[in-house]
């Protein structure tokens, strides 16, 4: 391939500010390290990158998540438009938002809205703010179906985990070119026993003699909070650290004395060196980059039938699958009993979906989607609207 080809990413915010950022982040520097000229459309871009490719600032309205989903094509396709003009054509289009999924070359699927709704894990809280949240993901929801049911043949689409195909599938048909390609699991960096106690002590106050069992998705329904909460009431020889939105000084009168709230988490390696355990217990995640990284910092991984790669922790022996309806206990025992072991496996799994591993995947896409449009097999996707054309070598 050839290393003047000129790559466009998209996604409103490329940097480590959630999982798909980090993903993007991912796929942006390995691009770079391939030698490839860069374009990226992001309304924030994190500052490593920024001296390194051509930005194009996105417009996202600030309020509104619903005005801010509904109006992204719009603004990404001006933005496209503008970048062409000042940078000329691109080779691939590689986009992370199903807005624009039809306009990409390559469209990396991360979530399914329609999938969250049937599992019933969409907002439930029945405050005026919580009511208002859920009107918005419903509308994000319809929205999103019209999006994958006008899906582009031509677009090469990726997805994150196996059990996310299945979902597409099962929702839209399968698409002609598609393919899974698990997220990167970050290198391996287990943390020492003084590290770990240090780590205790500075979030906790103290170590406690109870094994600590880490939670990093905010007060969120997919997230599952509710039903581990449930299951640590029922076990008092454990102790909760809960982390994400609305945490903070979260209080839990049954649990008084055997958790704590430390809200949203800025130095998650730490966080993990903390945790004897990290739990996982989401309804529908497709590939949550918190069971990686916890298994990269040696800190096993239980997760639930929900979670996209539970079988990448628990076919390496990093992690153990919960049923929400039993004890949530005897599984923290049984790995806490193989700890020493789990550590030398979470090296093997860092190893088998590391980021070199991924990168070469991923050019290999690259050099699938440019062959085909070489042979004259397949054209690059249209751009409509008639404000961009066509950018297909």
């Amino acid at each position: 391939m050839s290393a003047k080809l000129h790559i466009c990413h998209i996604f409103e915010a490329i940097g480590p500010y959630s999982g798909i950022g980090k993903v993007a982040m991912s796929d942006v520097q390995i691009a770079l390290d391939a030698g490839y000229r860069v374009t990226v459309i992001a309304k924030r871009l994190h500052e490593s990158l920024r001296d390194r490719v051509n930005w194009v600032p996105l417009y996202v309205p600030p309020r509104l998540f619903y005005v801010q989903w509904m109006t992204a094509r719009f603004f990404i396709k001006r933005a496209l438009a503008r970048a062409k003009r000042q940078f000329g054509p691109f080779d691939i289009i590689h986009a992370h938002q199903p807005q624009v999924a039809d306009l990409a070359d390559v469209f990396q699927c991360h979530f399914l809205t329609r999938v969250a709704y049937e599992r019933r894990c969409l907002e439930e809280r029945k405050d005026l703010r919580s009511r208002f949240v859920r009107l918005q993901q419903q509308g994000v929801l319809y929205a999103e179906d019209w999006c994958y049911r006008r899906w582009n043949p031509r677009t090469r689409l990726i997805f994150c985990s196996e059990l996310l195909q299945r979902e597409f599938h099962r929702l839209y048909g399968a698409p002609l070119r598609h393919q899974v390609l698990v997220n990167p699991c970050p290198a391996i960096n287990i943390a020492q026993s003084s590290e770990r106690r240090q780590a205790k002590q500075s979030i906790l106050g103290e170590v406690p003699a109870k094994p600590v069992i880490g939670y990093i998705g905010g007060l969120h329904e997919r997230k599952g909070y509710k039903r581990l909460i449930k299951a640590m009431k029922e076990d008092t020889a454990l102790f909760l650290l809960m982390a994400g939105d609305s945490t903070l000084n979260l209080s839990i009168p049954e649990m008084a004395g055997r958790m704590k709230g430390v809200g949203l988490v800025k130095d998650t390696a730490r966080f993990f060196a903390a945790c004897d355990i990290v739990v996982v217990p989401s309804f529908f995640d497709p590939c949550p980059l918190v069971v990686f990284e916890a298994a990269s910092r040696g800190c096993p991984v239980i997760v639930t039938d929900g979670v996209g790669n539970a079988q990448n922790v628990t076919e390496n022996g990093c992690g153990a699958l919960w049923n929400p309806d039993s004890p949530i206990g005897p599984v923290v025992a049984r790995l806490l009993d193989r700890r020493n072991d789990m550590l030398l496996r979470s090296k093997s799994m860092a190893g088998d979906l590391s980021l070199e591993k991924y990168g070469e995947s991923l050019r290999n896409v690259y050099e699938e989607v440019l062959s085909r449009f070489a042979e004259g097999l397949v054209h690059s996707p249209p751009l409509p609207g008639g404000d961009l054309e066509s950018h297909a070598i």
